[in-house]
């Protein structure tokens, strides 16, 4: 990657997917940051390593800071960076607007309403709502300048030109980038090689993730890729073969819904047989999310039906 002006920088994070994968790219005596990580002592320190590795000042050498999408461990330590360096943050419109609204105290309301609605119980509810004050901190503050990203534009990220392509499903306004004469792609978290990518519903933007995710990755299908520099996980390439494992996957969890709907059953439940094992707090919300992207994307193919009882409770059946 070096020879492409490339660092590739794992930021720690709180979870069981411990890590994000950030990149530093040199251009000259420049240099631009691709996403950050949460806001989070640990992740300065590993800035500072970093930028102390590969003889940074960043308050006079950093020019600007990518962010392929809004997810907190890609956008959290943003505003926390712009105040550091100063440089300007550059994301996707679609993804700045939900950024800027995601972790405030109207969209945590909201989501107490949808986990409820999904027939979760009041423990793992009252959980969940913890779980999202937690994440308060981790994002902010919030960057104040930031420039639009736009899908088939150009832009010098290290020694090459990369195009931005839009590839949303695992987060609206995501953008991967495409350097055609090295074949390589900077990924985020579209296509990742040892895990899939979490496609999720939560009650607000894009209600049919995964119809959107699928249609995203059969978009860069047609793409040479050679190299492909990841969010999380291992730097791969065999681009084409994953992305066609990814695309099973997901063909797999859709049947695997159908067979275990039985009567009425809320989210929660059919998201317990999905994922039949201990969850933490943040995986629950990943679980039910993802559950929920499925099934509304069995909704939009006519395969379920759903109806809402005196509580407010959504129930799913088979047609």
């Amino acid at each position: 990657m070096e020879k492409y002006g490339l660092h590739q920088v794992t930021i720690p994070l709180p979870f069981r997917l411990n890590h994000v994968h950030c990149y530093l790219a040199q251009n000259g005596e420049g240099w631009t940051i691709v996403d950050t990580g949460l806001n989070r002592e640990e992740t300065r320190r590993a800035w500072e390593e970093a930028f102390s590795a590969c003889g940074i000042h960043p308050e006079k050498s950093i020019h600007g800071i990518i962010l392929t999408h809004y997810h907190p461990d890609h956008f959290g330590y943003a505003g926390a960076m712009q105040e550091w360096t100063g440089a300007n943050i550059h994301m996707n419109e679609a993804a700045k607007k939900i950024a800027l609204d995601a972790w405030t105290e109207a969209t945590f309301a909201r989501n107490k309403r949808f986990v409820r609605a999904a027939g979760v119980p009041e423990d793992i509810a009252a959980s969940l709502e913890e779980n999202d004050q937690a994440f308060y901190s981790l994002v902010r503050p919030f960057p104040e300048r930031i420039g639009a990203l736009r899908e088939g534009e150009h832009y010098r990220i290290g020694e090459l030109m990369y195009e931005a392509i839009h590839t949303p499903g695992h987060a609206e306004g995501h953008i991967c980038f495409y350097n055609k004469e090295e074949k390589i792609l900077i990924a985020g978290d579209h296509v990742l090689k040892k895990i899939t990518p979490n496609i999720s519903y939560h009650g607000y933007g894009d209600e049919n993730p995964l119809k959107t995710y699928l249609e995203s990755l059969k978009k860069v299908q047609s793409l040479d890729v050679a190299l492909v520099l990841p969010g999380h996980g291992p730097i791969f390439t065999d681009f084409h073969e994953r992305v066609a494992e990814i695309i099973g996957h997901h063909e797999e969890r859709l049947g695997f819904i159908l067979e275990h709907i039985k009567g009425h059953m809320t989210a929660f439940q059919i998201s317990c047989s999905l994922f039949n094992r201990e969850l933490s707090v943040h995986e629950q919300r990943f679980a039910m999310g993802e559950t929920i992207a499925h099934l509304n994307y069995l909704l939009s193919e006519d395969e379920i039906q759903k109806a809402e009882d005196e509580k407010g409770i959504l129930h799913y059946s088979i047609i």
